[in-house]
């Protein structure tokens, strides 16, 4: 990415009122929108709890457990906060004239996604607070390790979030495309895990079916810092972590660029893939 590119997408890109919008959204208590100012009083509220419960179990709890819920907990909150991107607008009827802007689509997609991610980025500033608390206090912390499950959980949030954009501006209702997010999800998450564990006997192969399932390698990564490795006897402990983080990358990357290369396909038009201007 050039200079100039750089500038048109993140600096200079007028879609970055997004952030502010997100903002009075999701971490406000101002405005018409009641439920979210209810939502954001019970997130506050078990935020608290949770500080008490790291604060009167410190010593005892190993951090990564905690980066486990908090990947747990933003594996739902990202989708509600992304689901009505692009299919909202079309709701609201304002897209049209957001077409019509003099702005280009990558604008449009690049701006939606900082704003949902800047959000997002306070949930896990807040976070790190009891996860630190508890690294100080747990004797067996192992801090590269606890780094890696921090950027393995971060970056599959980041490619969420884009995997969500995608279906919203693929689907012409904001519910229908939280649904079809879910539905993955427990597909990724859920059903191929379980059917893998229940017919796949070898330790290997279960490994490569769930090389990129979140929870997976993060329970790796946590044996490896407590030691206990005869639990997992397949794949090599340096498999874990890394390998995840560049393809959580590197599938955030191809999302966005398919979202912005096919988000002005008609509403009835059911092509993924860009037409070849050359053909």
């Amino acid at each position: 990415m050039n200079r100039l590119m750089w500038q048109e997408l993140v600096t200079q890109n007028p879609m970055l009122i997004e952030i502010a919008r997100f903002r009075r959204r999701f971490l406000s208590f101002s405005g018409s929108n009641a439920l979210n100012g209810i939502v954001l009083g019970l997130a506050i509220v078990c935020y608290f709890g949770l500080l008490m419960l790291v604060f009167s179990a410190r010593g005892s709890m190993p951090p990564i457990a905690l980066v486990m819920v908090q990947t747990f907990i933003f594996l739902f909150a990202t989708p509600s906060i992304l689901y009505a991107a692009i299919a909202g607008e079309r709701e609201k009827r304002t897209w049209d004239l957001l077409l019509a802007a003099p702005i280009t689509q990558a604008q449009i997609v690049v701006g939606k996604f900082i704003g949902a991610m800047a959000a997002i980025g306070v949930g896990f500033g807040l976070f790190l607070v009891p996860v630190l608390v508890t690294a100080v206090e747990y004797e067996k912390t192992n801090w590269q390790d606890l780094i890696l499950s921090e950027l393995v959980s971060i970056t599959f949030i980041i490619a969420l979030a884009t995997v969500t954009l995608f279906f919203s501006a693929r689907t012409r209702r904001a519910f229908m495309a939280l649904g079809t997010v879910l539905a993955t999800l427990a597909i990724f998450l859920l059903i191929v895990p379980l059917l893998s564990s229940a017919m796949l006997p070898d330790q290997v192969i279960t490994d490569l079916v769930n090389f990129f399932h979140p929870f997976y390698v993060l329970t790796h990564l946590a044996m490896a810092g407590e030691n206990v490795n005869e639990s997992f006897n397949g794949m090599n402990l340096y498999s874990w972590g890394w390998p995840q983080v560049f393809a959580y990358l590197a599938m955030a990357g191809v999302f966005l660029v398919w979202t912005a290369r096919t988000l002005n396909f008609a509403e009835n038009d059911v092509k993924f893939i860009p037409a070849n201007k050359d053909a």
